[in-house]
């Protein structure tokens, strides 16, 4: 009965962003999530954006939202302390198999944010019409540049990526388990440009994965190094990842701390 909410699902949109120099969204609040049905319970993790006067705040949820779903279909999902900050439930009825859509209900509570803004301690309550969106699938590429002086001779120096992304796999759970998850993301990516490395692979460590439309991908590179970024879908199409970095560690052209940063607008997919 559950699985019918194992997916992605837009809950409250347009699309939460981690875009950066953007106006402030007229909603109050965004949020995506992604589900798992584990036998008649549900979980979900997702992505958000929180508006309040002076301050927009972006959140992501691992698979924290859990509950179980009664013999009416009916089902609740909540975290007492998602973050320091945050509570939320979510409610709603399952959906007919196939079904694009469901209603439910939500309820997220902010209590004082990193900014301090009292304006951002609230509780938002509404209905909402939940919309399916595909899991991630496809090939992306995109232009990422660094930018530095030498000699005062501004250099700047390009890569091409080609990223092929697949949403749904398996993951290590605390106890040691082996679990089936949509939030698990698997890949490879392909550079041209780079002195240092050519490929790459999510090898899980660090972790990749899908969190409503968050996209974060890790990469361990063919010379050592890791390679990743995080960005986020921009419409229920999934034809561009916007983001803002990507950030390599280690290797032969990888920082420490702090990791070497390219700067990129988005990745567009190809296929």
């Amino acid at each position: 009965m559950a699985s019918s909410l194992a997916g992605n699902w837009l809950i409250v949109g347009p699309m939460p962003t981690i875009a950066p120099g953007i106006a402030p969204p007229p909603e109050r609040f965004r949020l995506a999530v992604t589900m798992d049905a584990v036998g008649d319970n549900v979980v979900a993790a997702g992505f958000g954006n929180h508006v309040c006067p002076g301050f927009t705040e972006s959140f992501s949820i691992g698979s924290v939202l859990s509950g179980a779903v009664a013999k009416d279909r009916t089902f609740s999902l909540g975290s007492s302390s998602i973050f320091p900050n945050m509570a939320m439930t979510l409610t709603g009825k399952i959906p007919a198999v196939g079904q694009g859509q469901w209603t439910g209900n939500y309820n997220v509570s902010f209590t004082t944010p990193p900014s301090g803004l009292a304006t951002c301690v609230e509780t938002l309550s509404d209905t909402f019409t939940a919309t399916s969106f595909p899991l991630v699938s496809g090939v992306y590429v995109g232009t990422a540049s660094n930018g530095f002086s030498l000699n005062g001779v501004p250099i700047t120096t390009t890569m091409s990526l080609q990223v092929t992304l697949q949403q749904g796999g398996t993951a290590t759970d605390f106890r040691g388990n082996t679990v089936t998850s949509n939030a698990v993301l698997t890949g490879s990516i392909k550079v041209t440009g780079s002195p240092c490395f050519s490929s790459g692979t999510i090898t899980g460590t660090p972790s990749s994965s899908v969190l409503g439309n968050e996209v974060h991908a890790a990469f361990a590179m063919d010379d050592g190094s890791t390679l990743e970024f995080i960005g986020s879908m921009t419409d229920a199409t999934e034809s561009k990842i916007a983001t803002n970095l990507v950030l390599i560690t280690g290797g032969q052209c990888g920082g420490s701390r702090p990791p070497v940063a390219y700067r990129i607008t988005e990745l567009d997919r190809q296929i």
